[in-house]
């Protein structure tokens, strides 16, 4: 039995013994009946009051439903990051790769890939995730050259990105105080709870929505094409 049907069921027969108990009872006092009408007639109320509340249910199904409540549109025109390091320790761990993805109107129409030579070794972990070794970055510019390039590319841009403000901007950032370098003043977009209140108690990682969404059934942990999936998955979920 649905709860709603239940509270209704309770509040009409609180309702009915409010009405019908005085002419039942026997030897009761005026007081005691007007009580038990007062009674009866409250827990009834209590019940109809129940009954008028949505179902868990149906709450659920309508925040699922619900669009996103923004105080502002969703911009169109933005640049997608993503990074790829060696831990997750901004103190600690050192930028191995970035990517941006530049978009005018929702369409990709320019792109960034770095890879950044972090003077330091890189893991086993990193390597097995991202397929990045340090035999891949000997050659390639040092963290403070890579940044620079990275900020002229993404400019004043809103910053889109999966987790960005707990993740890769606070890397990013931490990257560039390390540096003496100031930091980004971007304004940023996080595709992770725009997610979450679209699919509430659900897993939203990156690959989790890519699948979702059906845009790929991988994620390949390359910064650039992480980037690209981010804004993919940042277009559809403005739809919904």
């Amino acid at each position: 039995m649905k709860k709603r049907t239940l509270w209704t069921a309770l509040a009409v027969t609180f309702v009915v013994v409010a009405v019908v108990g005085p002419f039942t009872g026997q030897n009761q006092s005026a007081g005691d009946i007007v009580i038990g009408i007062i009674g009866c007639l409250a827990i009834a109320a209590l019940f109809w009051w129940l009954r008028g509340r949505t179902d868990p249910e149906a709450r659920f199904q309508a925040r699922r439903k619900a669009p996103v409540a923004t105080t502002v549109r969703l911009p169109d025109d933005y640049t997608s990051i993503d990074i790829e390091t060696t831990g997750l320790d901004t103190q600690n761990d050192r930028i191995v790769e970035l990517g941006a993805i530049r978009v005018r109107n929702g369409r990709p129409s320019g792109s960034f890939s770095q890879l950044v030579n972090p003077n330091v070794p890189i893991p086993e972990k990193t390597t097995e995730i991202t397929g990045i070794t340090a035999n891949d970055v000997i050659g390639h510019p040092g963290t403070v050259q890579a940044l620079a390039s990275f900020a002229a590319f993404i400019g004043d841009d809103i910053l889109l990105g999966h987790n960005i403000r707990r993740f890769d901007l606070p890397m990013i950032q931490a990257e560039l105080a390390r540096n003496g370098l100031p930091p980004l003043q971007n304004q940023t977009l996080d595709t992770l709870p725009l997610a979450q209140s679209i699919f509430p108690g659900e897993r939203n990682r990156l690959v989790d929505l890519i699948r979702r969404l059906d845009i790929a059934q991988t994620e390949s942990h390359r910064a650039a094409d992480d980037a690209l999936q981010t804004a993919e998955v940042y277009e559809k979920l403005k739809t919904l």
